[in-house]
């Protein structure tokens, strides 16, 4: 007798929804669980696919709402927990995640998923060495998972270990040889390799850039763009808080909108203040996170660039990947990644004489465009008027009052390897009674406070004398006011922990060798006249550093002067770097999309807000703000205008009016005698001196004594003028009965 065998229907959907979704077909898979949900409405499994399919389309918030209800309604189906981790780990609630996924572990030790998602929670919290013992598990688990052992082998760098992560990278990339992010992280690691050369370097990239451009895209063509304007195009995964924004804020605030227009892409699903900040200097700014290949060459492609800019190289979400498919007619390699990108639909890359001397083509697939310096850094980008607070003056040598030298890094623990080690281990043995002041993230942990203490041992050094600092954003410049002399990492220097030490007046010293990597420093040091701390050997590395430690009152005299001599230079100057850069997409951009070379001098003024303002129009601004009594907007003025006059009297002396008329006189003051040893001539800023110490009952005879030896003048003669107004103060023209004010909205950017 034939028996007729039925097929629950709820069970024949969810087979479906599953089979779906792991051929990658998430809406199909999406429908499908809908459909079994409502078939079998006591079932957890289609709320749980449901969800998953969600998470799959980057609808992480409905999904995890959807997943807060399963839970709710089926609690012993542990999966809901350990979902609902995952997605807070998706929508950036890390703490949440970890929280989460502990708990879901308990019940599922063997679920590898999970492991994987507490690593990637940990590793965004920067607890690396947590992130490494989870996916450790994750790849024990599933060893001939190529993501497990590339997450393994990304916590494993950034834990410290960068040399031990590669061997990793390349077992996971022969399991698979396209996962991009491996392959991304291998050419990154290797740079760290002291053993590995520029040459074999550009093959590693070569080859990844061949593989890459094998993958095909469907998108429309490449079009130059409308108007008259050169359309420039940035592609990062960093545009949040991130170093990169140390440069290009002064840059994109300071292009000729008249000439050019620029266009940020995201390839980041982090939205924070420094990111609502960079929005503010770009003309459109486009949102590509979550985006697929093809999608995102296609929305990029849709907005008719001239000229695309790498901004992240091989790291992280790596813009190469569709840099590689040709966004635009001229692409050009910048920040993020200090070596070839191998690909040639990469043509040009931005780079500058010291970091890449006459012969080093040949390290590169791209033609290099030599500026005076590769970019203009201003520190305290996102609160630029934070340059003139007292707690970021430069101070004496702490050598002077400790008797002892202080050398010191503040370094991502990833730069220190062996050569590093190496390099430190020599300066203390050579110098008997100094100290190593190592600020890094990760070190308040006990774990990664012994890994770093043992593998200074194991080089020699006497841990004794080292003093590890915990990394705070808050101290990010004042920690230099504990170090005599700053010792570089290798093969991988500094950049930002460079500029902001040279900044703070503490010299660096620095070990060069044959390829940009290792020679980021230097630039630097050579635009700002510390050629002799550039070193061609490991013993000139320790020479230098010694003899600097040998002679305290000429360190100091030497960390008094840096800041000043830094400031007056290439290195701060934004204004002169965007006019490079303009006149570099002027003449390569000339085949697709032509405009005409500058021929007047550059009018200083910045872009924000949609809108371009002349320097003299922000100066104006801030003279009728204080005329008018409008503090904020005083404030918000003066921090735009700092974007195109880095250090300048006017910003001194405005923010003088700003402290005094806001209850701090005193630094209003100081801000004010500032002001006239940037403009001593200015009478007027005299007079204004001498009314506040007036007002605040204080002593004048310094001043009386200055303006005698300065103007051969009396005080009594200067105090008997009348007190300049604002606009007089400003050297402005003062407007008629109707004082012109901005409104909030234009000046608050």
């Amino acid at each position: 007798m034939n028996r007729k065998v039925t097929i629950d229907p709820t069970r024949r959907t969810l087979q479906a929804a599953w089979t779906a979704y792991y051929a990658g077909n998430n809406a199909e898979a999406l429908k499908r669980a809908r459909a079994a949900k409502r078939l079998g409405a006591g079932n957890p499994d289609p709320y749980y696919l449901e969800a998953l399919a969600l998470s799959a389309l980057n609808h992480n918030a409905e999904a995890r709402e959807l997943a807060q209800a399963g839970r709710k309604r089926f609690p012993q189906y542990h999966g809901f927990t350990g979902m609902l981790g995952t997605l807070e780990v998706n929508l950036g609630n890390f703490h949440d995640g970890v929280v989460m996924l502990k708990e879901a572990l308990e019940h599922q030790p063997g679920a590898a998923h999970l492991w994987m998602s507490l690593g990637n929670a940990y590793f965004s919290l920067g607890e690396y060495d947590e992130a490494r013992l989870a996916n450790a598990r994750a790849a024990e688990l599933q060893p001939n998972d190529a993501a497990a052992l590339g997450n393994y082998a990304a916590a494993v760098r950034e834990s410290g270990s960068t040399i031990e992560s590669i061997p990793i990278l390349r077992r996971a990339i022969a399991l698979d040889p396209l996962q991009r992010v491996n392959r991304s992280n291998l050419l990154f690691s290797l740079l760290y390799d002291e053993h590995v050369g520029a040459q074999e370097l550009r093959r590693e990239a070569t080859d990844w850039a061949e593989t890459l451009a094998r993958t095909p895209v469907d998108a429309p063509p490449m079009q130059p763009s409308e108007g008259h304007r050169i359309r420039i195009g940035v592609l990062s995964n960093d545009l949040r808080r991130h170093a990169c924004a140390y440069y290009l804020i002064p840059l994109l605030a300071n292009l000729d909108r008249e000439r050019f227009e620029v266009h940020l892409f995201s390839l980041s699903g982090v939205t924070d203040n420094v990111t609502r900040k960079i929005q503010q200097y770009a003309d459109k700014f486009h949102d590509v996170f979550g985006m697929n290949e093809q999608a995102v060459v296609r929305a990029v492609r849709a907005q008719r660039c001239d000229a695309m800019i790498d901004l992240g190289g091989y790291t992280g979400a790596s813009p190469l990947q569709y840099m590689v498919h040709r966004l635009a007619p001229v692409q050009i390699a910048w920040l993020g990644y200090p070596s070839t990108t191998g690909m040639k639909e990469v043509q040009y890359r931005i780079t500058d004489i010291i970091g890449d001397p006459v012969g080093f083509e040949s390290n590169y697939t791209e033609t290099l465009l030599r500026a005076p310096l590769f970019c203009a850094f201003h520190p305290h980008v996102t609160a630029p008027l934070a340059i003139y607070e007292p707690r970021y003056r430069v101070v004496p040598t702490p050598a002077l009052q400790n008797g002892y030298i202080t050398f010191g890094s503040c370094n991502h623990i990833a730069k220190l390897g062996p050569k590093t080690m190496r390099l430190w281990s020599a300066v203390l043995a050579r110098c008997p009674g100094s100290k190593l002041l190592v600020e890094s993230a990760g070190v308040e942990r006990a774990t990664v406070r012994d890994m770093v203490l043992r593998r200074m041992q194991e080089h020699g050094i006497d841990t004794e004398r080292v003093i590890l600092v915990p990394r705070d954003g808050a101290n990010q410049y004042v920690t230099y006011h504990g170090i005599d002399i700053a010792l570089d990492t290798a093969p991988v220097t500094g950049g930002t922990t460079t500029c902001d030490a040279l900044w703070m007046g503490v010299p660096v010293v620095t070990l060069s060798g044959d390829t940009f990597h290792q020679r980021v420093s230097a630039p630097f040091l050579h635009i700002t006249g510390l050629n002799d701390l550039i070193c061609d050997t490991e013993e000139r590395y320790v020479e230098v550093a010694c003899a600097l430690a040998a002679d305290v009152q000429q360190l100091d005299n030497i960390r008094q002067s840096l800041r000043p001599q830094a400031e007056a230079g290439p290195m701060f100057d934004a204004p002169a770097f965007a006019g490079w850069v303009e006149d570099q997409l002027t003449e390569i951009c000339a085949e697709t999309k032509r405009i005409a070379p500058r021929t007047a001098p550059r009018q200083d003024g910045i872009f924000f807000g949609g809108r371009h303002y002349t320097a003299q129009d922000l100066l104006m601004s801030v003279a009728a703000h204080i005329h008018l009594g409008e503090w904020k907007s005083v404030y918000n003025v003066l921090e735009n205008l700092t974007s195109t006059w880095y250090r300048h009297w006017a910003v001194a002396y405005g923010l003088a009016e700003y402290k005094y008329h806001n209850g701090e006189p005193d630094l209003a003051i100081e801000l004010l005698v500032e002001a006239i040893g940037m403009r001593p001539y200015a009478l007027a800023l005299y007079r204004k001196l001498a009314q506040w110490l007036a007002e605040r009952d204080l002593d004048r005879s310094a001043l009386a004594a200055l303006l005698e030896e300065q103007f051969g003048l009396t005080l009594a003669a200067l105090e008997a003028s009348p007190a300049p107004n604002v606009f007089e103060t400003l050297g402005l023209e003062l407007p008629g009965a109707a004082v012109a004010t901005r409104t909030d909205e234009e000046v608050n950017a």
